[in-house]
């Protein structure tokens, strides 16, 4: 993607335009950008796959009874059973915080400065890629975290909310007023997911705190949430599409080939869809992130002037 800082390059972008320019940077760079999200995808899958096979959660996710022999449940038998939930329990809860702390953050942060540098036309490379985003990895944690906890926070809230009702005996208004209560939480954690949308992209590029990059998002979608909600929806809409149909592709035959591993097809089939199809997505953000400077900040009289 030649450099046009001259002739219009950095300007913003209607829908379309960013579209275009996110796939069409995904095309030009897609050795380097894929590279990077195999890097921590690929082991993930693989560390997922190990501890399913020894733990034995794989072969209680085939056939969970079958143990049972069809026959009625024994105290033993449900023992077993209780302990194979909790092994569930305690291996996907590590692996999807091991996912959550690092393994996404340091894919999205090393796409973002990867997908940064290609859009302003400097070099790039997965090792500068990955220096950077190693950097940036403790700023992005505690944004996640207060992520966490802002999330958990406001369904506690609705959760209390509904047990006061019920102790209070309110019925079928307190029923309505609970519905009610789950409902609108909705709304709020679309609201607060759009206006940090790009806290990465903050934290990666300008270097500030999880908390900063947080409030740097916070600040740069103020007025644009509604423009930034319609693209990130259909961003959303096109990579679960391509998603699904990449999983399917690897996923089907190998099901129809070897159906007593269909677990593991699937896991392969989710692998390939992270490294190629995740990717799409933070291209898009770093992106977005870049048309709300230049529409707010005037980054592009910026870069001009950088380049006289």
């Amino acid at each position: 993607m030649p450099s046009q800082v001259g002739s219009g390059r950095f300007r913003s972008m209607s829908v379309g335009e960013w579209l275009d320019a996110t796939f069409t940077l995904y095309r030009r760079n897609f050795a380097l950008i894929a590279s990077i999200s195999a890097v921590v995808q690929i082991p993930y899958a693989l560390l997922t796959w190990l501890l399913f096979e020894l733990t034995g959660v794989a072969t209680f996710v085939r056939s969970p009874f079958a143990s049972l022999g069809g026959q009625s449940i024994t105290q033993a038998q449900a023992q077993q059973l209780l302990n194979s939930y909790v092994g569930i329990l305690v291996v996907t809860l590590g692996l999807l915080l091991l996912s959550l702390l690092i393994v996404v953050p340091l894919g999205e942060a090393a796409t973002t400065g990867a997908v940064s540098d290609r859009y302003l036309d400097r070099p790039s490379s997965l090792l500068s890629a990955y220096r950077a985003a190693w950097s940036r990895l403790g700023a992005l944690i505690a944004m996640i975290l207060i992520l966490i906890v802002v999330y958990a926070g406001s369904l506690a809230v609705v959760i209390l909310f509904t047990a006061l009702l019920g102790a209070a005996g309110a019925g079928g208004l307190g029923a309505l007023l609970a519905v009610i209560a789950f409902v609108g939480l909705i709304p709020v954690l679309i609201m607060i997911y759009v206006r940090t949308v790009v806290a990465v992209p903050a934290i990666v590029l300008e270097r500030v705190s999880g908390w900063g990059g947080l409030k740097r998002s916070w600040q740069l979608i103020g007025g644009r949430f509604w423009p930034t909600f319609g693209r990130m929806l259909l961003l959303v809409l096109i990579t679960s599409i391509i998603s699904g149909v990449v999983s399917t592709i690897f996923q089907v035959p190998g099901n129809l080939i070897a159906p007593n591993n269909s677990f593991v097809f699937q896991q392969v089939a989710g692998a390939i869809a992270a490294v190629f199809v995740g990717p799409i997505t933070y291209i898009g953000v770093t992106l977005l992130y870049y048309d709300i400077r230049i529409r707010k900040e005037g980054f592009d009289i910026e870069m001009l002037a950088r380049s006289l």
